[in-house]
């Protein structure tokens, strides 16, 4: 099974830009005959909690579009300063149609996995990482101090004081 993103192929950990995935990624692999399949992208490490980038359930075939999608794909775009994300792709198999209704897309697994009401089992999984493109940068500093004084003006000087008489 490969996912390809701009058909550069996903290998587990590869890092990409939220630039590189705002496009569906196309999915190839070899279907078993009668089967059924489901595939969702997540991201776990999301602000709020996991999050939902794509849900398609009742995969026939060996193309994604002859599945019922229930969530759109939504590219990554993680929140700047939040770090690196890590998002998770899941191609699992049925064991029967899916009659589900999803309308959010902030969720744990679990509750997804309970709201599909199926036994999924696992056929492949990969994952990419991704960060906000513009997070993190650090802005550059003037060498130049604003400030004449310098830290040593201010010191505790060990000499006596010199007294003026007029």
């Amino acid at each position: 099974m490969k996912v390809l993103y701009n058909n550069s192929e996903i290998k587990d950990g590869i890092f990409l830009t939220p630039m590189e995935t705002q496009n569906k990624p196309k999915i190839e692999y070899k279907p078993s005959p009668n089967s059924l399949y489901t595939l969702i992208i997540h991201d776990p490490d999301a602000v709020g909690g996991n999050l939902i980038h794509w849900l398609i359930v009742n995969i026939s075939g060996n193309n994604i579009k002859n599945g019922d999608e229930l969530l759109e794909y939504k590219g990554p775009a993680p929140p700047k300063g939040s770090g690196i994300h890590k998002y998770i792709i899941l191609f699992l198999q049925q064991n029967y149609r899916i009659n589900a209704d999803i309308d959010k897309r902030q969720m744990s697994m679990n509750e997804l996995y309970e709201k599909l009401d199926v036994n999924l089992q696992p056929f492949f999984s990969t994952y990419f990482k991704s960060k906000n493109q513009y997070g993190g940068k650090k802005k550059k500093r003037n060498k130049t101090r604003k400030s004449t004084f310098r830290k040593s003006t201010f010191r505790k000087s060990r000499a006596k004081p010199l007294v003026l008489l007029f």
